[in-house]
């Protein structure tokens, strides 16, 4: 895939905002250079799309707390993780519509690319077989959170403002013991573009307990044991199925590699993200924000 580049030395409230805008519009990935900007004019720069944006609930401990606390850094791990939209795990809120990526500090060995996969091109890539059952059948995410993770992804303080959201949520089961959260969402790994085509746009490939990919055997992946995956239909996502899934994403990504000062803007409901690992020891300083059309 190509990403269209725009070259801006300076943005404000009109020009060059309503090029930037339309750009993105017309194209759904972005990427800018040229700027030089600190949190709060990136934040600034985020807000010329979005008027709300996602408390992405997995960093709290990386949240910047200038500005409106809702920018994070990513993570600063060093690992692969596999492409995914951000934050279609989970039942509330609703799945951000934009991602927005700045780079502070970029690596400098080989690897840490953020990845982009578009999820259009993921599903025609299927078998037959695959894609119509993803296209007929929904999946299940299961998750175990502790309280400051459910408190933070659900906008809620207590345990009793929690279940007064929950019940109303008829997409889930769940239950609470000893604070923690026990859950199942069942949703669709597609979304439907504006156009009426469907993207597979989800987070399977970041929510799996393990993963036995030949590709991948003694590499760091990212996985959390208490993450799984099923079938609608109650049946664990298979790891032949995972191994499809995975093979697909790595002949279509696009490997983005960075340069400090990069803005990567992308639609997050059709592009699936992720990130390579670096080739050595580096430092990787992005800045992430994730927010809600205006």
């Amino acid at each position: 895939m190509d990403v269209k580049v725009l070259d801006i030395s300076f943005f404000n409230d009109t020009e060059p905002s309503g090029k930037i805008k339309e750009c993105f519009e017309q194209e759904d990935v972005i990427l800018i250079r040229g700027l030089d900007l600190d949190e709060n004019r990136f934040e600034a720069l985020t807000r010329i799309f979005c008027d709300d944006f996602c408390r992405i609930s997995s960093r709290e401990s990386l949240r910047k707390r200038e500005g409106d606390g809702l920018t994070t850094h990513t993570p600063r791990e060093n690992f692969f993780l596999f492409s995914h939209s951000e934050a279609a795990y989970a039942p509330y809120p609703k799945t951000p519509d934009i991602g927005f990526l700045m780079c502070k500090e970029a690596p400098i060995v080989p690897g840490g690319e953020t990845t982009l996969v578009d999820g259009v091109e993921f599903l025609n890539e299927m078998a037959h077989e695959l894609r119509k059952r993803f296209k007929n059948e929904k999946i299940i995410y299961e998750f175990l959170w502790e309280p400051d993770r459910w408190k933070a992804q659900f906008r809620v303080s207590s345990e009793e403002e929690l279940f007064a959201l929950l019940n109303t949520l008829n997409t889930i089961k769940f239950s609470l013991n000893n604070g923690l959260l026990h859950m199942f969402y069942t949703t669709s790994a597609l979304t439907r573009m504006a156009d009426g085509s469907y993207a597979f746009s989800n987070a399977i490939l970041a929510h799996l307990p393990s993963l036995d990919h030949p590709d991948y055997k003694n590499k760091k992946v990212y996985c959390k044991e208490s993450n799984k995956v099923y079938w609608e239909s109650g049946e664990l996502l298979p790891k032949e199925i995972v191994n499809q899934l995975v093979t697909i994403q790595d002949k279509l990504k696009y490997k983005h590699q960075w340069k400090v000062n990069d803005i990567l803007i992308f639609n997050n409901l059709r592009y699936m993200h992720g990130r390579e690992m670096t080739q050595g020891v580096s430092n990787r300083e992005l800045f992430s924000r994730f927010g809600y059309v205006l």
